[in-house]
């Protein structure tokens, strides 16, 4: 019953921090509508936070530096390759950008929950203490992910209707990984080091081609970098409140 009940639980929560980042992000973009590159440089900052505050220090701490660093290069090479596929796709189609910013970093978030929940449910059978404590993580760690993740969908012309079902399936990835990880004993984490480093390069491709880059085209160096620093700070506040003390 309990390598059922824990993977359900993962994915609601996931999909409940998901859910209020994205509502954040919906107000947020109601305030400030027309400065849309501001708006992916703050963005780009979360992102960034969240990759050098805590994705790449936890992840290079916890597997031998091998794997993350062949599942970088693997990442990287990866979205450049679908960077490249879609954006001739999508200029024959008339895609906008903000389209392919969304679809690329739901792709990089869906890499990243694999590890993620195979790491929750490892834990379920080794420490159900530690269980607790990352089941709680999870919810605080999606928000800023589902921040990040409607900033870009909010200039898309897809209905509301596509991001739930988007954050839906995120949250059904970020599951299934949890009961994966609590039904087969991972003997050895050197595919989880490679899937995490698969997930950073993900994530730094988008945060840094899809977002920061094309806002730093468009808008003037010093509110870019303001609005850069100030997403930055907000993870690092964020984590030294809620994840540091969880």
């Amino acid at each position: 019953m309990k390598q059922i009940a824990v993977p359900i639980t993962a994915a609601f929560l996931a999909f409940g921090g998901l859910l209020l980042g994205g509502t954040v992000g919906v107000f947020a973009k109601q305030i400030i509508e027309e400065k849309k590159y501001l708006l992916y440089a703050f963005c780009g900052g979360i992102l960034m936070g969240l990759l050098f505050l805590e994705l790449v220090p936890e992840t290079f701490a916890s597997y031998h530096p091998t794997g993350p660093a062949l599942g970088l290069v693997f990442g990287l090479l990866l979205m450049y390759i679908l960077d490249t596929y879609f954006h001739s796709s999508a200029e024959n189609r008339g895609q906008p950008q903000a389209s392919q910013a969304f679809l690329f970093l739901s792709l990089a978030i869906c890499i990243h929950n694999i590890p993620t929940g195979i790491a929750i449910g490892s834990s379920v059978s080794a420490n159900e203490a530690a269980a607790a404590s990352l089941l709680l993580a999870v919810i605080f760690h999606h928000i800023p992910e589902g921040l990040a993740l409607v900033i870009p969908f909010s200039f898309t012309r897809f209905k509301l209707s596509a991001f739930i079902c988007t954050i839906f399936l995120l949250s059904f990835v970020l599951g299934a990984g949890t009961f994966i990880g609590s039904s087969i004993p991972f003997r050895t984490n050197h595919l989880q080091g490679i899937i995490m480093g698969s997930a950073i390069g993900t994530i730094s491709y988008v945060t840094l081609h899809e977002m920061l880059w094309k806002a730093m085209r468009k808008v003037r160096f010093l509110p870019f970098i303001s609005y850069t620093l100030a997403g930055m700070i907000i993870v690092r506040l964020y984590i030294e409140i809620f994840m540091h003390h969880h």
